[in-house]
């Protein structure tokens, strides 16, 4: 059975990142998750990704700035999504050892996955994307569109930050959406990392106006100008009830030319944590056929 990963501290673009190191050769794996999660829900994915054959590749999952524990700048610019894919590079500048990455994201981590492959095709050799946020910029005067969305900025500003004991947040967690679909250790997962220890119980590592800033960041980021340059090999994973629209979709499939999508069956947009043992294996099997561990 594959070792557990070891935490590791990562001095990249000025921030100190906290992540999580699977040790091995080959060309690494750099895993960035959701918005508002943290690197330990990337756990059961990848151990299934072993299992599919990529027992070998070392892999860092990190906490993305303000996440977990690493560091939080304190300004809201700070969390314009090109920043996120500028700690991508950064982070692969640092980890990789000259070998260019595969990268693996999740939501606004596979966002950041895929700009950061158009920018610095001699870093990333291939990039896993499940459900990554795709949108067009808002039109003058629109905010209720996903990028700079008041409603999704509002939403996380009223999110409750502390819970009695790490019990307490789990059980009520998974009462609710999208928590209550996620597998068990994936949950579990969740709660291990992305909850620290305070004077009331615990608290969400990612403070509800950190993940406001990130929602009102995203309008910074027009993907569709950047993604002619994404040459590498692209596995698109969208959930059964994607949040992807069809169009979307397929713009990003015109546009990077090396793109294959599959679908992850009975998943939303959460999926690598509602079924980590089918995005794990997908992710497996793609790595093995695209970047083998040993050449």
């Amino acid at each position: 059975m594959r070792s557990a990963p070891h935490e590791i501290q990562i001095e990249a673009g000025g921030i100190r990142f906290r992540a999580l190191e699977w040790p091995g050769t080959g060309p690494p794996s750099l895993l960035l998750h959701a918005t508002s999660f943290c690197a330990d829900v990337w756990g059961p994915a990848w151990r299934a990704a072993c299992a599919a054959g990529t027992a070998d590749r070392r892999a860092v999952a990190t906490d993305a700035r303000g996440h977990g524990g690493t560091g939080t700048p304190q300004e809201a610019e700070a969390f314009a999504w090109p920043r996120f894919a500028d700690d991508a590079i950064a982070l692969v500048e640092r980890c990789a050892q000259s070998e260019a990455a595969i990268l693996v994201g999740h939501s606004s981590g596979a966002t950041a996955a895929l700009v950061a492959a158009a920018r610095r095709p001699d870093l990333v050799r291939a990039v896993v994307a499940v459900e990554p946020v795709l949108f067009d910029p808002p039109a003058r005067g629109q905010l209720d569109s996903f990028a700079g969305s008041r409603g999704m900025a509002e939403r996380a500003r009223r999110r409750r930050r502390t819970f009695a004991s790490r019990e307490d947040a789990r059980q009520t967690l998974a009462e609710r959406f999208p928590y209550s679909g996620f597998a068990n250790e994936a949950l579990d997962a969740f709660v291990a990392g992305g909850l620290a220890a305070s004077e009331d119980g615990v608290t969400l590592r990612c403070a509800p106006e950190v993940e406001a800033w990130i929602y009102e960041g995203a309008s910074a980021l027009d993907l569709w100008s950047e993604a002619t340059e994404i040459r590498v090999p692209v596995l698109l994973l969208r959930a059964e009830y994607s949040a992807i629209p069809e169009p979307l979709a397929r713009r990003l499939e015109s546009r990077a030319k090396q793109l294959e999508i599959r679908s992850v069956p009975a998943t939303t947009h959460f999926a690598p944590l509602e079924r980590p043992e089918a995005v794990g294996r997908a992710i497996g099997e793609f790595l093995r056929a695209t970047a083998p561990a040993a050449e």
